[in-house]
């Protein structure tokens, strides 16, 4: 169901914060669309936008990966359109490096995780971005909304920087509060819908990876944000068979909704087919692409079935199955 703000708001003062004031060409762009331009601004609501062909975006050629830290800033800002910008930390900071997306509607934007520990400017960054986003579209008030694909510390580690802003609202990373904010009493089971102001996200729970783990769906650029629960690294695994029918549900969500890429939030892999760079390494400077393909999460989805009552180990080109 769709949440109105109101009572997004509500919710949100009850669970946590206070309401107040691999390389990529740079070209790259949907499958489904050319160039990587899109309009400023939200140009259509989701009714529509489930029939039409996917807003284009592009992806940099390289990522800050730790190669060079005395000139790599603390958080790599990347468009991928005018409305949906990606961030990633930098691994001088937290071999982490985590991505984080900033997705903007006509009412509010919403953020999706806020990094690892190492102090990175995620709020001063978000608000910059965000006050360039109003002044280019012609908008004075707009909201802040602070979620997370999950609540592991590395995606939650800088929740901080955003308690008590103005206009901003943080839920937690905890299951009970993902639940209420985004209207999911039946947990895992059904989804629900996220209103930014004409432009709504499917949210999906995919526990597994992590107990309050959540799909995010855009369908206007028709991008799938699929957390730590696939990437291109390590698939860490802390509940296999919640983990097996949580991959399984983005199979069949795909088969009704179009998806372009699957973006997730680390990158472990080399560009060499099934090589990782080994776990907390903090300097990769031939990281394999961020983005994974349809194909890809049903080849990870036939794996998962296939092991069933003997989950083990599986290195794949693209990612590696660690239960």
């Amino acid at each position: 169901m769709r949440r109105s703000l109101a009572l997004f708001a509500v919710l949100a003062l009850m669970i946590h914060a206070p309401m107040s004031s691999a390389q990529v060409p740079a070209d790259a762009a949907h499958p489904a669309a050319g160039g990587p331009s899109a309009p400023s601004g939200p140009a259509h609501t989701r009714p529509d936008s489930l029939h039409l062909p996917p807003e284009p975006g592009s992806f940099p050629r390289t990522w800050i990966s730790g190669t060079d830290c005395a000139q790599d800033p603390a958080i790599q800002v990347h468009a991928y359109n005018d409305d949906f910008l990606i961030l990633r930390q930098s691994m001088c900071l937290n071999y982490e490096a985590p991505f984080m997306y900033l997705i903007f509607g006509e009412e509010r934007a919403i953020l999706f995780d806020t990094g690892a520990n190492g102090n990175p400017p995620v709020a001063s960054t978000v608000y910059r971005e965000i006050d360039k986003w109003k002044l280019r579209n012609g908008v004075s008030d707009y909201q802040l909304v602070v979620a997370h694909t999950h609540g592991h510390g590395d995606h939650v580690a800088n929740d901080d920087q955003f308690q008590g802003k103005p206009d901003t609202v943080v839920v937690s990373a905890n299951l009970n509060a993902v639940k209420s904010a985004f209207d999911l009493p039946n947990w895992p089971d059904g989804a629900s819908e996220f209103d930014l102001g004409g432009r709504t996200l499917d949210i999906l729970p995919i526990p597994g990876h992590q107990s309050a783990h959540i799909m995010v769906y855009d369908a206007r650029t028709q991008l799938m944000l699929s957390g730590d629960s696939f990437y291109p690294g390590f698939l860490f695994i802390s509940n296999f068979n919640q983990y097996r029918e949580s991959i399984a549900k983005l199979v069949a969500f795909a088969a009704d909704h179009p998806v372009t890429w699957i973006l997730g939030d680390h990158i472990e892999m080399t560009s060499t087919p099934g090589v990782a760079y080994p776990y907390g390494t903090s300097v990769q400077p031939d990281e394999r692409a961020l983005p994974l393909t349809l194909a890809m999460l049903h080849e990870l989805d036939a794996a998962l079935q296939a092991m069933r009552g003997n989950p083990h180990s599986e290195v794949h080109d693209d990612f590696i199955i660690t239960p």
